[in-house]
């Protein structure tokens, strides 16, 4: 799971529990308790910045019903949400206000035609964001009084890979009669708070039909690698195979009536890292697979719920495939049935 794109970046707490001991029953749903929840991870890297906050609730009666109404999810009109700039304990310049931003939810049990996604956002264009401070979020309920803190410090930006070598101008995922597999080897050095680092492999692509062309990816995700020591700096190797990459893409893929050709693009390689609260929160998040099904919970918001913390999206280096690389995907064993177009335009396996 792409440690960027897959982690989980809204929460509701429900429940039911239902106690009886002879003539006594146990009432759960007790006075309302307001309840923020908090996930945001600043990237210097990207352009925007967000933060989602919803509200927890419970309620008798049906909680897929409660889910569907705004006012149980969302703080309607309510919050004001700043984030300030902290370099040796003071403020260093304005406070940076983040603004509701208009995103569309996903169809789903906490969907109705009048909400949106709860996202607050600012760019770091106009903000810049600076890995020497600390970043301070306060979220405060106009109508209530609630105020909900927490700070982060982000990754310092991460050293360019020096494998593969920062000169070449294509990847090659194939060596013919020399080395089994062809090892494709990734090495980069470590930067100050980041616990977590994940590489991927991303293929670009065109799928050429009886009707168009579209432009289309895939992406080849490596185990997560995990640092001991986040605070000093470290060559990080990340080895794989390019028939484990090949054989990726042909499971993944498929023929279909109306395509004509695949034509690969450029392949990029990208590198993201997560910080320690990131992983810590991944870690008490993961399903349990034990007897005891109870995990220990964790959250960074004062007076609330969730996470605020970082991770940084390092620039990709984007490369042609090499002559023999694009042959092999166009005629290989595991994607000949894909229709990828050689080098050449041909399709010589066809």
């Amino acid at each position: 799971m792409n440690l960027v794109k897959r982690i989980i970046f809204s929460s509701v707490l429900t429940g039911t529990l239902l106690v009886s001991a002879c003539s006594t029953d146990l009432d759960v749903i007790g006075d309302y308790k307001e309840t923020m929840i908090v996930y945001g991870l600043l990237d210097q890297a990207q352009n925007m910045q967000y933060v989602k906050i919803n509200k927890a609730f419970l309620g008798e009666g049906d909680a897929f019903v409660y889910a569907q109404v705004k006012d149980s999810v969302q703080f309607v009109n309510a919050l004001t949400v700043e984030l300030r700039r902290i370099k040796n304990g003071a403020q260093v310049g304005p406070t940076i206000p983040l603004v509701p931003t208009n995103m569309p939810k996903d169809p789903g049990i906490f969907y109705n035609t009048d909400q949106a996604n709860a996202i607050y956002a600012f760019s770091s264009i106009t903000y810049p964001l600076f890995t020497d401070s600390e970043y301070e979020l306060t979220v405060t309920n106009s109508e209530t009084g609630t105020v909900v803190t927490s700070s982060t410090t982000l990754i310092t930006d991460i050293t360019g890979f020096t494998n593969p070598s920062p000169l070449g101008s294509t990847f090659s995922f194939v060596a013919f009669g020399t080395v089994p597999n062809y090892p494709f080897n990734v090495v980069w050095t470590s930067a100050n708070n980041a616990k977590l680092y994940q590489v991927i492999l991303r293929l670009n692509y065109i799928d050429s039909t009886l009707t168009g062309n579209d432009t289309n990816m895939i992406e080849y995700t490596l185990p997560v690698k995990t640092m001991e020591n986040i605070n000093v700096a470290t060559v990080v190797t990340q080895d794989m195979k390019g028939r484990d990459f090949y054989q990726y893409i042909g499971g993944t893929l498929t023929d279909y009536s109306g395509l004509v050709k695949r034509t690969a693009l450029k392949v990029d390689l990208l590198l993201v890292a997560g910080s320690e609260n990131l992983s810590t929160f991944i870690d008490v998040n993961k399903p349990s697979t034990g007897i005891i099904q109870e995990r220990p919970e964790f959250t960074n918001i004062n007076n609330g719920l969730g996470l605020f913390s970082s991770r940084l999206n390092r620039p990709a280096i984007s490369r042609p495939l090499d002559g023999t690389s694009w042959d092999s995907l166009a005629c290989g064993q595991y994607t000949k049935h894909l229709k990828f177009v050689n080098a050449a335009g041909a399709h010589p396996c066809f």
